[in-house]
């Protein structure tokens, strides 16, 4: 995803605070603004063989495994493209820029990444720019910063707008709720649980109990709402738009004897979910592309032959309601599993 921010202040602010509607919509306006602008990549021009190098803040993932895959897939399309370098940070920041000078060192001459901890590997993604390596962010939400040239990435506000609308209707615009983010600091948990914020300031009738990071993770959201249901003796719904994390709050509301008492949100098409969205006939999903990957790559490639390109190409995500689930769910596939349009030879093992 791109980042290039003299507007970082602002939106590390956005990233750590929450603000008023009016404010927020400031940001989201000078997003966009920033997101069409074009980028002179000519300094990028790159003549013989290409080395793309990835970054994986984390790769225990499988949404990232499949996001992965589409790169892979997509290099193989390109004869010039000789390797495909990928680093895993195992979620440690440390690690993730030590990796990313390891790849500049090795000579990348692209570097695709999604972070554990977008500040933290800043300085880092500066070094690949100064050392003429232009950097996509992949996957996230929009963040500006000199360290990067561009961003395909899929609008975290929006997302988490359509699901808390959607959960919030569900619900007849009234209840206690609790949110299960993803990674604390990221621009998807910082995006999702201000859109949620924002969301609610509409409806008076809701009250946000908690704010839990479950990090993308199903056995961590399980436990942490384990948790919750021991502290709360009311919670009649749960905003959760990642669906690894969703299908983990429903088994633990689901062993507590307690899944008839809430409304659960659209999560995204994990597997999973889809297949427990097909049973249950509730909460949906709004969908988290993985194809985000290859189109990362293939604006990378522009930059190489030195196109200008935006500086953020958003991947939009769409609906898919309880009754078109089982259109999605792929009963003989794993839950660790994600709609796509990869070539099966491509898909993971």
């Amino acid at each position: 995803m791109k980042k290039l921010l003299s507007l970082c202040a602002a939106l590390a602010l956005a990233a750590t605070v929450w603000t008023p509607a009016g404010a927020q919509d400031e940001t989201r306006v000078m997003i966009e603004r920033q997101s069409a602008e074009m980028v002179d990549t000519s300094a990028f021009a790159h003549d013989g063989p290409i080395t793309v190098g990835v970054s994986a803040g984390y790769l225990s993932n499988s949404w990232v495994v499949f996001a992965l895959q589409h790169i892979r897939y997509e290099a193989s399309l390109h004869d010039e493209i000789e390797d495909v370098l990928v680093t895993d940070a195992g979620f440690n920041p440390a690690k993730q820029v030590a990796d990313i000078e390891d790849l500049i060192s090795k000579g990348v001459d692209l570097l695709l990444y999604w972070p554990v901890d977008d500040k933290a590997i800043e300085a880092a993604l500066k070094k690949a720019v100064d050392a003429g390596i232009p950097t996509i962010n992949t996957g996230g939400g929009f963040v500006a910063s000199d360290g990067v040239i561009a961003s395909a990435y899929i609008d975290q506000w929006n997302l988490g707008e359509m699901v808390a609308r959607r959960l919030f209707q569900d619900m007849g615009g009234e209840g206690k709720i609790f949110a299960m983010l993803p990674i604390a600091g990221t621009t998807a948990a910082v995006d999702q649980l201000a859109a949620l914020e924002a969301v609610m300031e509409e409806y008076p009738g809701i009250e946000l109990l908690s704010a839990e990071y479950g990090d993308w993770n199903r056995a961590k959201a399980k436990q942490i709402t384990e948790n919750l249901l021991q502290r709360h003796p009311q919670i009649d719904g749960v905003f959760s738009p990642a669906g690894q994390m969703s299908i983990g709050v429903a088994e633990a509301f689901d062993e507590a004897g307690r899944l008839g008492e809430v409304t659960m949100s659209p999560g995204d098409e994990y597997n999973g979910w889809m297949k427990w969205v097909a049973q249950h006939e509730q909460g949906g999903a709004v969908t988290f592309p993985t194809r985000v990957g290859q189109d990362a790559l293939r604006i990378g490639l522009q930059m190489l032959r030195g196109e200008p390109v935006r500086r953020g190409t958003k991947i939009p995500s769409e609906y898919i309601s309880p009754g078109a689930a089982g259109a999605y769910a792929e009963l003989d596939r794993p839950d660790d599993w994600w709609a796509s349009n990869l070539p099966d030879a491509w898909k993971p093992e």
